[in-house]
């Protein structure tokens, strides 16, 4: 009887724990959203007679669509198509980094870009700094990631992973990595024993494997959780361990995404719903696609249309987009027209020039009309 009293109070600490990290989760999210705010005011990308530029939040225009393609500013720094080459330019719109003999593939993280070394004849992959200089330069790595936490995963024959000075950190051993994210990434192995062949599993930024591989995918943590998933049949079962590798959630949804403000979107019965992290259902599964919660609203998609909800499941903006951004910083791009939600290859987060795209805020009201 003391050991089921004690097992009842631990249960009951750990839901109370969770529950205050979910709240300082959100109460942590909004200062730090509030402290960029102050750091630079945020652009946001748009789309006008064909040509990129960049916005405000309220929808005035910062930067004139002159540009072929855009990506996302990361460290106030934005890569752009001109002409067609890929240069960086600053948040007034003005080219500071035009790469030689280097094309680059992402933004800055970690006061690094990857890319693609062209003077050879055969491209490698390197990393230039913020003043175009090429300071990662191994020719026998053509793979590479973007930096996270410090250590970039690079492919030359097997993954392994560098730190910011091209020294290698992990040794290249494995099958296929995963970003580092809370301090761990996923990893697969090669062994020749049949209990683990292409199992994945978790490691540190040592390199030492601390949640062996034992898994058929494997996610990245996040809010101390992953999602893991075992193969049965020709289908999976999908649950949540935490850092110690102990199953918190038992394997039982079709697919999930990772947690985000303490939600999780999982799929039961080919409809998608979300979780707590105590693996109760807090919205029911009624939804044909669904996106992690972003600002306290998720993008959902319904008979072919995209909408967003509220955290008790209720259509705060409806169903009405043929795509949708998550939330940030209160506004979110949508798009009209081209393809729906049913089309099979359609992903949230995708920008074409195929229909119109413009910025809604959590009313739902357009702060930039669409445009193509």
């Amino acid at each position: 009887m003391k050991s089921y009293i004690y097992l009842l109070t631990l249960c009951f600490s750990l839901s109370v724990l969770l529950c205050i990290s979910c709240k300082n989760l959100q109460s942590d999210a909004t200062t730090v959203s509030a402290q960029e705010q102050t750091d630079s005011v945020k652009l946001f990308r748009m789309i006008k007679n064909g040509k990129f530029g960049f916005i405000d939040k309220k929808g005035s225009v910062v930067i004139e669509p002159k540009f072929d393609d855009v990506q996302d500013f990361s460290e106030d720094l934005a890569l752009v198509t001109l002409n067609r080459k890929k240069v960086f330019i600053d948040r007034t719109g003005k080219v500071v980094i035009e790469p030689k003999d280097f094309e680059p593939i992402n933004g800055f993280t970690d006061g690094l870009a990857r890319g693609n070394v062209t003077n050879r004849e055969r491209y490698t992959k390197g990393y230039i700094d913020k003043s175009g200089k090429l300071v990662i330069d191994n020719h026998q790595i053509w793979g590479a990631c973007e930096f996270s936490e410090g250590l970039a995963c690079v492919q030359s024959g097997k993954w392994g992973f560098i730190d910011k000075s091209g020294q290698y950190v992990i040794k290249s051993q494995f099958d296929e990595v995963s970003y580092f994210r809370e301090g761990l990434a996923s990893v697969k192995f090669w062994d020749q024993s049949k209990a683990s062949r292409h199992k994945q599993g978790y490691i540190d930024k040592t390199g030492k494997v601390v949640i062996k591989p034992q898994f058929d995918v494997a996610q990245s943590f996040s809010e101390d959780l992953a999602a893991v998933a075992m193969k049965v049949g020709d289908d999976y079962q999908f649950g949540f361990i935490d850092k110690t590798g102990n199953m918190i959630i038992k394997p039982q949804f079709e697919w999930t995404y990772f947690f985000k403000e303490c939600l999780a979107a999982v799929q039961i019965s080919k409809k998608w719903g979300f979780i707590d992290k105590n693996g109760n259902q807090i919205i029911k599964p009624i939804f044909d696609k669904a996106e992690s919660f972003s600002e306290g609203l998720s993008a959902v998609a319904v008979n072919g249309k995209w909408g967003f909800i509220d955290k008790s499941g209720k259509f705060i903006i409806q169903p009405q987009f043929n795509e949708v951004q998550s939330f940030n910083d209160g506004i979110a791009f949508v798009k009209i027209g081209s393809y729906d939600a049913k089309a099979f290859n359609d992903v949230i987060g995708a920008f074409d020039k195929e229909g119109k795209w413009g910025y809604i805020d959590k009313t739902g009201k357009y702060i930039w009309q669409p445009t193509n």
